[in-house]
């Protein structure tokens, strides 16, 4: 099967001058560089209005992340990947009309994607790193105001990229069983993943062998009522005064997008 191409959502334009803030209260900040946000992914920890009061349909304690590549964004986290251009001009932030894949969840996660999308709405925003004692290390704070006084408070942690360098890109088909195996620290409930092959035109061509996996995949939760196949980022990591070889390597595995998931009969997806 073809991997699932991105949708246009189609969304009004609207625009905001740098100085047009309708937030009841200011903030001290100074404008970020492309380079800055993309070195950092951004992790949601904060969403109100114009008084200060937590906006709607944004969960507490929400999983939203927000990345940079070039001249695009992404919003992982929710049900569905949303993307959009974007360009930056000192504390203007000009959002092109976002896309999003079209996958169905929970009707409280579809929601929040439907307020993020909302909040960006294609529209200028107003954006800069805050001037906090975090911001002159590893976690600074990034504000984002739209024109209506509402603001999203993201705190950035550097991205893995950053940290390890490079990443291998491998898809992997999660079985919505588990299976019992033995870990370092004794028996434990691992994941049992194989790896899918597609080709240049994107469709499937080839899967592997099911195996288990002991490991955690960052920014992905295991969820038993589906089947899922995931786009991975697999970082190398080496200890420090390893040798140069395999054997002594280390891996991250960071979820990059969900590329297919389906809902499966739940007497099928037992624990083993």
């Amino acid at each position: 099967m073809t991997i699932k191409k991105m949708v246009v959502t189609a969304l009004i334009a609207g625009s905001l001058t740098a100085c047009a803030h309708t937030s009841d209260h200011k903030v001290n900040m100074r404008a970020a560089s492309v380079q800055q946000l993309g070195a950092y992914e951004w992790q949601l920890v904060e969403a109100t209005d114009r008084h200060g009061r937590p906006l709607a349909n944004f969960k507490t304690n929400s999983a939203l992340k927000l990345s940079f590549a070039g001249q695009r964004l992404n919003v992982s986290g929710g049900c569905n990947s949303i993307g959009s251009a974007y360009q930056l001009s000192g504390q203007d932030m000009q959002i092109q009309a976002p896309m999003s894949t079209m996958m169905a969840c929970a009707p409280d996660v579809m929601a929040q994607d439907a307020a993020i999308i909302a909040f960006m709405n294609g529209q200028k925003l107003h954006a800069g790193l805050l001037n906090t004692e975090n911001a002159q290390n590893d976690q600074p704070q990034l504000w984002i105001e739209n024109r209506r006084g509402e603001h999203l408070l993201w705190r950035g942690v550097p991205t893995a990229t950053a940290q390890y360098g490079q990443p291998t890109v491998v898809f992997w088909e999660i079985s919505p069983q588990t299976q019992t195996c033995q870990t370092d620290n004794g028996a434990a409930q691992c994941l049992k993943v194989r790896e899918v092959f597609y080709n240049d035109q994107g469709v499937k061509v080839k899967t592997g062998v099911w195996r288990n996996f002991a490991g955690t995949i960052d920014g992905w939760q295991f969820n038993p009522a589906e089947n899922q196949v995931l786009r991975l980022n697999v970082y190398e990591v080496k200890p420090a005064g390893a040798a140069d070889d395999a054997t002594a390597s280390q891996y991250v595995y960071k979820l990059d997008q969900i590329i297919e998931r389906s809902v499966v009969n739940s007497s099928k997806s037992r624990h083993k």
